[in-house]
């Protein structure tokens, strides 16, 4: 007894002794925000002042700079308000919009029956502001930012809801945080990748209100929020690369199925992300438990409670392995129960960065064989003569991948499809096929004839819709100065009107006068 309360005493001691960890220092506050730039600040002078009531008519005044001014609406948002938050939030309060406190906090739950957050969604915060008496303290500035949040959301851009996400978490704008929510939503998809980003993040306030939307959205999962932006290459690039800065554990799958993507930039950027999953330290392992089994039985072991990006990944890989490579790969799981040990022991390691990088060898090559394949059935048809289904099957393969090494053989096959269209007089398809025949070898022995046949064909159909064709003729004149067709063209433009069409044209005006004072003078006798 005398030894144990010696060590306790001792231990007591020892920790008294020992020096305390100075205390971290604080976080350096944020740096202000830019000054708005004199346009910028003109801008938004126009759409806020008011002489009598704030109108949604404002709203474009703010649009029209959004697109590129995107930067501008932030700082405006996050400038220092004249009015303090404990105004604005009671001018808020008089349309009964739902205002957070001071800490972000709502009063009212924000799990919401259905009925109820549709009717959130539908209210519209700038009609209620407009019913208020002009003399409210802090309306200016409330519709404001009002307007700012609903030019940002009207740009369509995912750098717009980023800003649009600080915007609620603000401290000076913190009071419009269920408005920055509701246009988040409606500006979905392009809000996915900065929902996305913030749904993984560390901060626990912002994470929730990020999966909160998300989950309002039905875009919390990967393979949902992917299939948002389909059609739109560049936001489908921009969720990739959130998965990728995140390591997104659910977002493993959905990765994996866009690595072959037939849109080289989406392939790009979805092998970019899946290495981010397989390459550098691993992550950090999942928590462990004895798990409940069949039976109401716990495991004798500890378990892991979830697979890790890297667990998950390595799946994949032995799946695709096994069915495209055809080698023996058994998934491994670390969840397995008592039961399933034995499967454990047989199973295989392997290096994930080195199978995905057969895998991918493995894609590669098939594509090349089908876009081979593709090519000699294009050139087969071209030299049958069917000019029509070979540029058909070119524009397929092009579009999936523009960087063909046999550009100049296609080339050659859209310039005879354009004579042919030339031909024709199809004018409109003509200029199409001659600019892609120079498009696909602009240095070629037939660029120049290509571009100078593109401009005369799209010159002889602008002529055919009764618009000016001349500066098309023109150009291919210019372009081939021995272009007889093109110089004949020009010529008709270039030509000088007769002398007795200007004086026809003056005397009619002349009379037109005369008949117009006639009038006049007898209205007012």
């Amino acid at each position: 007894m005398r030894v144990a309360l010696s060590i306790v005493v001792l231990a007591v001691a020892s920790a008294a002794a020992a020096p305390k960890k100075k205390p971290a220092d604080p976080p350096a506050p944020p740096p202000p925000p830019p000054a708005l730039t004199a346009d910028e600040q003109r801008a938004f002078d126009v759409a806020t002042k008011s002489e009598a009531q704030p109108t949604t008519a404002k709203l474009d005044d703010l649009v029209k700079v959004a697109p590129a001014g995107i930067d501008g609406l932030a700082r405006y948002l996050a400038r220092a308000h004249a009015t303090d938050l404990a105004t604005r939030r009671k001018a808020l309060e008089q349309i009964k919009a739902t205002v957070p406190d001071k800490n972000g906090h709502f009063v009212t739950p924000q799990r919401k029956d259905a009925k109820t957050e549709h009717a959130d969604d539908e209210l519209d915060w700038l009609a209620g502001l407009q019913a208020l008496d002009a003399a409210t303290p802090g309306l200016g500035e409330v519709v404001g930012d009002d307007l700012a949040i609903r030019a940002l959301a009207a740009t369509k851009d995912p750098q717009a809801a980023r800003a649009l996400f600080d915007a609620a978490f603000g401290a000076d704008t913190i009071v419009m945080r269920d408005e920055c929510g509701r246009y988040l939503r409606k500006m979905q998809p392009y809000s996915l990748p900065a929902l996305t980003i913030e749904s993984q993040g560390r901060d626990f306030d912002r994470k929730r209100y990020a999966t909160y939307q998300l989950e309002r959205l039905d875009r919390q999962e990967a393979g949902h929020a992917l299939a948002a932006a389909m059609g739109d290459e560049a936001l489908e690039i921009a969720i990739l690369d959130a998965f990728r800065v995140t390591k997104h554990r659910e977002a493993v799958h959905a990765v994996w199925s866009k690595i072959d993507a037939d849109s080289p930039r989406v392939r790009a950027a979805a092998r970019a992300a899946w290495l981010a999953y397989v390459t550098g330290p691993p992550p950090p392992p999942a928590p462990r438990k004895k798990l409940m089994m069949a039976g109401g039985k716990l495991t004798k072991k500890e378990k892991p409670l979830w697979l890790t990006y890297r667990e998950l990944a390595d799946n994949e890989l032995r799946k695709a392995a096994n069915e495209l490579l055809h080698e023996d790969y058994p998934l491994e799981d670390p969840t397995l129960d008592d039961s399933d040990e034995w499967r454990r022991k047989k199973t295989v390691k392997v290096d994930v960065e080195e199978l995905t990088k057969k895998l991918f060898d493995y894609y590669d090559k098939a594509r090349t064989e089908r876009e081979a394949a593709q090519w000699t059935a294009a050139k087969a048809l071209a030299d049958k003569g069917d000019l029509a289904g070979a540029t058909a099957a070119l524009d397929r393969l092009l579009a999936a991948n523009p960087d063909r090494a046999d550009r100049a053989a296609m080339a050659d096959i859209y310039f005879r499809r354009g004579n042919e269209l030339e031909a024709a007089q199809k004018w409109g398809d003509a200029a199409a096929a001659y600019s892609s025949a120079h498009g696909l070898d602009p240095k070629g022995a037939r660029a120049t004839d290509a571009l100078a046949a593109h401009h005369f064909a799209l010159g002889k159909a602008l002529e055919a819709g009764g618009k000016d064709g001349g500066p098309d003729f023109r150009a291919a004149a210019r372009l081939r100065p021995d272009y007889a067709p093109a110089k004949t063209a020009a010529a008709t433009y270039d030509r000088p009107r007769p002398v007795w069409m200007l004086y026809a044209a003056a005397s009619a005006a002349l009379i037109a006068l005369v008949l117009v004072a006639a009038a006049v003078v007898r209205r007012r006798a």
